[in-house]
């Protein structure tokens, strides 16, 4: 099984293609061709990410800017049975060379297939930087001696859908290390390509959006969903679907959406806010391969709330003041939000999105300072003035 979801429906549609590699089989001691290319761990946290991305598809498959017709997902599930990601849809189909080409290709020729169609495609587990272009190593990576790096390059993926003239838009995400490997580089591997080649003369499109884990050189990190949960994902996969969620929303004649473009402004504060609990020795820098020149929405979110970050100025009379989240500019109940005094930090907190305005309220003693808000898109940068 591949397909998850398959509708018909009439007009412009998404179809997804989701891919997770946490099994590297050849890639062990004992296994495989090249030995430099035995000692590549399993990633657990890459196939449960996958899932998470599929669920999250799932549940939101009427929400997207253009209806969710197919879901088409292959998983490299490791054995490791032990704190990982309930899942009701396995077993599906494995990420390999074969199995990527042909339902890659299936995926394409459906994209493109009538007009304004929308792709979607994300992709976890290992990956390096190939002449400055991302790429995902797939299941079979060290199995055979004519391409021992099987591969997707997920830049030309990008240049061909930018070459199509019917797809209104393609939003690609891949969570995935950028590291430069020395025998890759200078090796001349061959990708696994289930789309057409990038004309070099075709005209191209702005409408192609890629936004990268780890830049060239970097690595790409999971991280625990919660302080104290044993589930792990790809800490770039948890900051996206946070923002895609709803915490990365701006009002638009449309309605409350998220595109990348805003998504990628946010997300390193979405980090910051939601997963504080995260390691600060382990960099999170992702970087848009492609972008697209529009605001282009990916989903119209429900239910959700906006983020908030409030300090002082001066920060350091943080402690000094309690905190309250109101709609009027009065200091005391009702209030949306508070927080007493003592802590030094910044208040990071949520409020309901609306164009009618907020106050930020410094409270000490009887005296307040007020800050005036419109919760139309996140707010990860106020100062309240206080003497």
């Amino acid at each position: 099984m591949t397909l998850l979801i398959d509708r018909a429906l009439q007009g412009p549609k998404t179809h997804a293609f989701i891919i997770g590699v946490g099994n590297y089989p050849h890639a062990k001691a004992g296994f495989g061709v090249q030995e430099n290319l035995r000692k590549v761990p399993n990633l657990p946290s890459a196939a449960d990410s996958a899932k998470l991305i599929c669920d999250w598809l799932l549940s939101n498959q009427d929400r997207l800017a253009a209806p969710l017709a197919t879901l088409e997902v292959l998983i490299s599930d490791p054995p490791n049975p032990n704190n990982r990601y309930p899942w009701d849809h396995s077993p599906v189909e494995t990420a390999t060379d074969v199995n990527v080409s042909t339902r890659g290709l299936e995926w394409f020729n459906r994209v493109v297939a009538e007009p304004d169609n929308v792709a979607f495609f994300y992709c976890c587990g290992h990956g390096a930087s190939h002449l400055q272009q991302p790429v995902l190593f797939l299941e079979d990576l060290n199995q055979g001696p004519v391409n021992v790096w099987k591969h997707i390059n997920l830049s030309s993926l990008a240049q061909a859908l930018r070459k199509s003239q019917s797809v209104s838009a393609a939003f690609l995400f891949s969570d995935a290390c950028g590291q430069f490997v020395p025998e890759f580089e200078l090796g001349r591997p061959q990708d696994c390509r289930f789309f057409p080649d990038p004309s070099l003369f075709a005209a191209s499109r702005n409408q192609v959006s890629l936004l990268c884990a780890a830049a060239e050189g970097q690595l790409a990190y999971e991280g625990a969903d919660t302080s104290d949960s044993p589930l792990k994902f790809g800490r770039f996969t948890q900051a996206v679907l946070k923002g895609l969620s709803g915490s990365s929303a701006r009002w638009s004649r449309k309605g409350w959406g998220v595109s990348c473009r805003d998504l990628l402004t946010d997300i390193k504060s979405l980090r910051r806010v939601f997963f504080s609990h995260w390691s600060e020795n382990e960099p999170f820098e992702p970087y848009p391969a492609v972008t697209q020149a529009d605001p282009i929405p990916i989903v119209f979110p429900l239910e959700f709330e906006l983020p908030l970050v409030v300090m002082t100025d001066p920060p350091d009379r943080m402690p000094q003041y309690n905190f309250v989240i109101s709609q009027e500019n009065d200091p005391t109940r009702p209030w949306l939000k508070n927080r007493e005094a003592g802590d030094p930090s910044a208040w990071s907190t949520t409020v309901p999105p609306g164009r009618d305005a907020l106050y930020a309220i410094a409270v000490r003693g009887a005296d307040h300072y007020p800050l005036l808000l419109q919760p139309m898109q996140p707010l990860f940068d106020q100062w309240v003035t206080v003497p």
